[in-house]
């Protein structure tokens, strides 16, 4: 008997990997990813050894049109340049991918040696994103971070020495005592580089981080909803002024440089997240490693995926993310997600606009996007 054929079939491939390399030399204090303070290079290669089993596991699983792969952690950059060449080596090997890869990694600004670099360039990476955060040296002393500014302009040097040429910069603002003055001569500095794109983050106090404990305690104070505000608006005007124009809630880029990786996520395409703690969305469910590094080679020594959870994700859920995400770009939502009315009242008021059918936020729309989520969903 023939089997009915379902007109539900999802054949949408699997088009982006993410690869977590946990290795950290100093943990931040507000950084609230999965990270181990390790430089031990023997563990470096034991874990990527059983990252690849992780990879071998899944090759079959599903259908994979890979377009990009990201090096995340942590600090991708503290492990051997061999060591990220010999991922990508297996991943073009085993996974059909598309000819011209997005291939970005993580660096902090000390590390990395020309060498290295000319390593990753030869494995297929052509975008570095450098965790810079700011060329302010008391920003970085309230931030907790170990590098000097001279180092990332050495790093950058260094990646245009290598024929690397999409770089990007991360930005962290809202820091205790930064004010609009600091900030503004950061984003001079920062555009003045030879950089391709800037992701600029405001400063969250996450629960279960040191800086969270010490916003809590009293011992870090951070700038209240309108400094911030002002901020947010000061990063857009200098970067739109300077070739830079915003994508997403975050991240600006030059036309033509828009991470590729990062896009997937907000506009609802596959990605399989490889190593401890990475998340993976795929059809309609979504799965998350175990966080403990023991753990994670037992399963892979027993041929077992190191899965902690998986969820199943309901159309209602698909749809929560598909506005929470969606609403952060400059492509926004269908306007069948939600209620007319209410998106009524958001245009009426000045928070967005209607473009192809589709919701947008502004300026002042994304300012205050938390609660506008809450509204619509």
């Amino acid at each position: 008997m023939e089997r009915r054929r379902s007109n539900n079939i999802d054949n949408k491939p699997v088009k982006g990997i993410y690869i977590h390399i946990p290795f950290c030399s100093l943990k931040c204090p507000y950084c609230d990813f999965l990270s181990i303070t390790n430089t031990d290079q023997n563990l470096h290669k034991k874990y990527i050894d059983f990252l690849i089993k992780e990879l071998s596991l899944y090759k079959n699983k599903f259908q994979f049109n890979i377009e990009t792969i990201y090096f995340g952690g942590g600090t991708p950059s503290l492990i051997s340049s061999s060591l990220i060449e010999k991922v990508v080596r297996f991943i073009k090997d085993n996974f059909k991918c598309i000819q011209n890869l997005e291939i970005t990694i993580e660096a902090n600004p000390n590390t990395l040696s020309i060498e290295e670099i000319k390593i990753l360039k030869e494995a297929g990476v052509n975008r570095i994103s450098i965790g810079n955060q700011s060329f302010n040296k008391k920003t970085l002393q309230k931030l907790g971070r170990d590098h000097h500014p001279e180092q990332t302009i050495k790093l950058i040097d260094n990646c245009l020495k290598a024929e690397i040429t999409n770089i990007n910069l991360d930005l962290i603002y809202g820091v205790e005592d930064q004010n609009l003055k600091d900030l503004e001569e950061d984003l001079n500095k920062y555009t003045n580089l030879p950089i391709t794109h800037i992701s600029a983050y405001m400063l969250t106090a996450y629960e279960d981080t040191p800086l969270g404990s010490m916003v809590l305690d009293g011992k870090y104070k951070l700038p209240d909803e309108e400094e911030t505000i002002e901020m947010f608006y000061l990063i857009n005007e200098t970067l739109e002024k300077k070739g830079f124009y915003r994508y997403e809630l975050s991240n600006w880029a030059k036309k033509g440089y828009e991470c590729k990786h990062n896009i997937f996520y907000w506009i609802d395409e596959y990605y399989l997240g490889v190593g401890v703690s990475a998340s993976s969305y795929i059809k309609d469910f979504r799965f998350t490693n175990t966080r403990n590094l023991g753990v994670y080679f037992e399963k892979l020594s027993n041929n077992k995926l190191p899965i902690e959870s998986k969820e199943k994700l309901t159309k209602k859920d698909k749809n929560f993310e598909k506005i929470m995400l969606g609403l952060r770009t400059i492509w926004g939502i269908k306007l069948d997600l939600v209620n007319l009315s209410k998106v009524e009242i958001l245009v009426d008021n000045g928070f967005a606009y209607i473009k192809d059918n589709r919701l947008i936020l502004n300026m002042k729309g994304l300012s205050v996007i938390n609660e506008i989520v809450l509204q619509l969903i």
